[in-house]
């Protein structure tokens, strides 16, 4: 009995340590980070530019959904990454979120556009129903569904570490 006593009192804690150790060196994921699968809501905007009107039917493809607006401060610190995805290749949707159309259009004058598409929702009717609690926020979109989202600032390495690992998971193409 003393025997099974002191093997206990010397297992016991290293197994408390092996299971915190794995537990917390292992986490990859980011607190920004969803990867609830669901689809694009229905909707009813429209485009920045024309004011042509636009749905969910119109979206079609792999692409990401950038909310952003011109009041956000974070938007224009991620604003040179989009511009970098959108120059190699990634489309890229933008949702134009709770902001006057023209201090919107005056904005991307000044910093450039790197949408292939931009969703004007002044009321965040669109940005809400897809789970949005401000701006910046980023949806990987693929055939119609979300597939993963961000939440804050999408840079090299949340791009890497979100975008690109759930890309090479869904096996999907940009």
């Amino acid at each position: 009995m003393k025997q099974i006593l002191k093997i206990l009192v010397f297992i016991v804690p290293i197994c408390i340590f092996a299971f915190f150790y794995t537990y917390l060196s292992k986490d990859n994921s980011y607190p920004g980070a969803d990867y609830r699968v669901f689809e694009i809501p229905s909707f009813a905007l429209t485009e920045l530019y024309t004011e042509t009107e636009l749905s969910n039917e119109d979206l079609s493809g792999n692409f990401l959904i950038n909310v952003w607006a011109s009041w956000c401060i974070t938007c224009r610190v991620e604003h040179g990454f989009l511009e970098k995805l959108s120059n190699n290749g990634v489309r890229i949707i933008g949702l134009n979120y709770k902001d006057d159309r023209i201090d919107a259009v005056d904005w991307l004058k000044k910093y450039r556009d790197p949408y292939e598409l931009i969703i004007h929702d002044l009321n965040g009717s669109l940005a809400l129903d897809m789970g949005v609690t401000g701006a910046p926020e980023t949806f990987l979109i693929s055939n119609g569904k979300v597939i993963a989202h961000y939440r804050g600032e999408v840079n090299q390495m949340i791009w890497e570490d979100v975008f690109i690992e759930t890309i090479k998971d869904s096996e999907i193409i940009l």
